[in-house]
Order: C-alpha cells, then structure tokens, then sequence
C-alpha cells in the first residue's frame, strides 16, 4: 500500500506509486490504444463508394432544360490485389507491439528513475545524520578548548578556530536539511504529487546488494526494450517493404449503376472497370526505398548492441569499484579515523596535541563519512542502471 504522511516509504512503494500516477505513463498507454485503433483502420478494405452524374442539363436548343438530362448513380470500389491488405495488416501489428515496447521501456526508465531519486533521498538521511554527528563533536570540542583557554593551557585563537569550526558544522546541519527537503519533493514528483506524503525513506543505504555474474548479465541484454524497439525497427522497416512490393499488382475499380434518360423516359444499367498503369516501376521505387530503410535499421541495432554491452562492461567495472571504495571505507579508514579522533582528543586533554591535530582528525573523520556515503550512492546507482540495461530491475505490471 502507498505511504502516507507520517510514514516511512519503501522503494517497491515508491515505484508502485510512480508506475500508476506519473502522466507518462497514461500517455504511453493512450500511445498503445491509438495503435491498436490505427492498426483496425489499416486493416479495413477500401470502402464502397457512391456517385451521382447529370448530362445534358441546362443546354441549348433539343438539350435545353432538364428535357434530355441524363442522371446517373453508380456505387463502386476498390478492388485490391497482390496481398496489400495482409501486408498493411503486418504493418499495423508491428506499430502496435513498438507501442507496447515503448511503453515497456518508459516503465523501465520511470522505475530506473525513482530507484535513483529514492537512493539520493537515503543519502540526504545519512549526510544529515552526518552533519549532525559532527555538529555534536564540534560542542563538545569547543568545551574542551575553551576549559583549556580559560586555565590557560591553549590559546585564545584556538577558541575562535573552534567556534569557526562549529559554525560550519551548524551551515552543514542547515544545507543537509535543506538537500534532503528537495530530495524528498523530487522523488515524489514522480507520481504527480507536488508535496511529499511520507516523512523518511524506508531502507539501509549501507546494505548493498550483490550483482549477478557479469556473464549473466550479458545474456539478458536481448530483452532490453531500447534493443528490442530497435529490432522491432528492422521488422517494420521490412514489413513495410511488403506494402511496397505489393503495390507492383495494380488495383482494380469497378462500379455498377443506373442511367436515366430523360429524353426517352428510359433506364439503363451501366458497369466499369477501370485498372491503373504504371505500378510497376512505382513500386520498384518504394521497395527500394523501404529495402534502405531496413539496412539502415538493421545497421543501427547491430551499433547499440554493440554500444550497451561496452556501456555494461564499464558499469560492471565501475560498480566492483564502487563496492571496493565502500568496503575500505566501513571497514578500515572509517574505524581508524574514529580511533585517532578517540585519541587525539585524549592527547590534547593531557597537553600532548595541539589543536590543530585535533581539528584534522575531526575533518578527517567527517570526509570519510561522507565519502562512505558517496560510495554507498554509486554503488546503488550503477547497480540501478545495470538493471535498467539487463532488465532485471522487476518492474511491477500496472
């Protein structure tokens, strides 16, 4: 169910929420029906059509007036051959399923989409839990420094350093504040909602979850919807080539009617044929035509296969990286930093360190920090985007 103001909002929540509010989505859908409707159209047969004449009407001499008019009413139609209807027909079904594909893919993007904003607004959490980590120390250190300056252990500058310190600290808390705020407004803008309604995000921006083989992953990339659209490309171009090729038969029109004649207060049944010259050689060009637009295509998605496996080796790459980076900073320079701190503080209060030993272990300590979270972000990002390219992301069906 959707959070609601008040709560903690998780990432399945948030993509559900997406998927069924953002505008993009009703567009893509409307973008399938209208398809659908285009493709019944195609399908149709040339309709019959209806015609009236009237000769001699309104002349000179015998033919004055309406005393030898001749009226005529004819119904007709469009006779097809050399398989263009079933031709059009393929065409129709093509469009329709890169419709759906194009809905596919702007799914993907959304939920791809409200992974990153949601992952960014876990980072805001941890950077203002940070900041507000190291405004604590920076009261505590300022005490301590200004005890030493009182008994007149330090100097008066190391008093105004620290409070300059701590000034900082607090502009830190503030901007923390204030970059998790616009985080929150713009993964709820997602699903069109001008106002966040939940108050954290639900989830543990340290807990990052292990990829698949790289082997495998290469294996899924057929399903991609930005390779399949393209695939489905070359499948139009060539179905349009059909049309093309099925225009070489020329139609044929024929039209039944009844002739009046006024002059003698007479009927008469009329009939016509009537077959156009030339189609040959005009289809001969539109197959030309549609046989480049197929090379072409075909050309272009052999290009992005190409392009999204590299575009994946260097996600992959980067993500073993980006887990490296993490681990070294929660396991060794994060615990180290925090020992050094621990101990600077304790040689300082025994008159062993200067304060300027002490204000870099306090800089150190909150860079790492930072920095973790950094890494923790670019893990979960490219993981994010490799899901997006291998569709493993499980996008929910609307």
């Amino acid at each position: 169910m959707p959070a609601v103001a008040g709560e903690a909002l998780s990432l399945p929540q948030a993509v559900t929420r997406a998927l069924a509010h953002n505008p993009a989505i009703r567009a893509g859908d409307r973008t399938v029906v209208a398809a659908e409707r285009q493709a019944d159209i195609a399908g149709l047969a040339p309709p019959w059509v209806v015609g009236a004449d009237v000769e001699n009407l309104g002349g000179t001499g015998s033919v004055a007036g309406v005393q030898a008019a001749e009226t005529t009413v004819r119904l007709g139609r469009v006779l097809e051959r050399g398989g263009k209807r079933d031709a059009r027909r393929a065409v129709g079904a093509i469009d329709v399923e890169r419709s759906r594909n194009a809905l596919d893919q702007t799914r993907l993007e959304l939920a791809t989409e409200t992974a990153r904003r949601f992952v960014e607004v876990l980072a805001d959490q941890a950077r203002t839990t940070v900041a507000a980590q190291d405004l604590a120390l920076a009261h505590e250190l300022t005490a301590t420094v200004r005890r030493w300056v009182q008994a007149g252990r330090s100097p008066e500058s190391d008093l105004s350093l620290m409070q300059i310190a701590e000034e900082r600290a607090d502009i830190e808390v503030e901007h923390a504040a204030h970059e998790l705020a616009s985080a929150r407004v713009s993964l709820a803008a997602l699903w069109n909602t001008v106002e966040p309604d939940f108050d954290t995000a639900a989830g543990d921006l340290f807990e990052l979850p292990a990829a698949p083989p790289y082997e495998t992953l290469v294996a899924r990339l057929p399903e991609n919807p930005t390779l399949r659209g393209l695939v489905l490309d070359t499948r139009a171009a060539q179905a349009r080539e059909r049309v093309a090729a099925a225009s070489a038969k020329p139609d044929v029109s024929v039209h039944v009617g009844v002739r009046r004649l006024s002059a003698f207060n007479d009927t008469a049944l009329i009939a016509g044929v009537s077959l156009s010259l030339g189609s040959a050689g005009r289809s001969a060009l539109s197959v030309a035509q549609s046989v480049a637009e197929t090379e072409a295509a075909d050309a272009r998605a052999q290009a992005q296969q190409m392009d999204v496996r590299q575009r994946l080796f260097t996600a992959y790459q980067e993500l073993v990286h980006a887990r490296t980076a993490f681990e070294a900073h929660r396991d060794r320079m994060i615990p180290k930093a925090e020992t050094a701190l621990a101990l600077t503080r304790k040689g300082f209060e025994a008159g062993r360190f200067s304060f300027v030993a002490l204000s870099q272990a306090q800089r150190t300590l909150l860079e790492l920090r930072n920095a973790q979270i950094d890494a923790a972000v670019r893990y979960h990002t490219l993981l994010t985007d490799i899901e997006r390219m291998t569709v493993t992301a499980g996008v929910p069906s609307p």
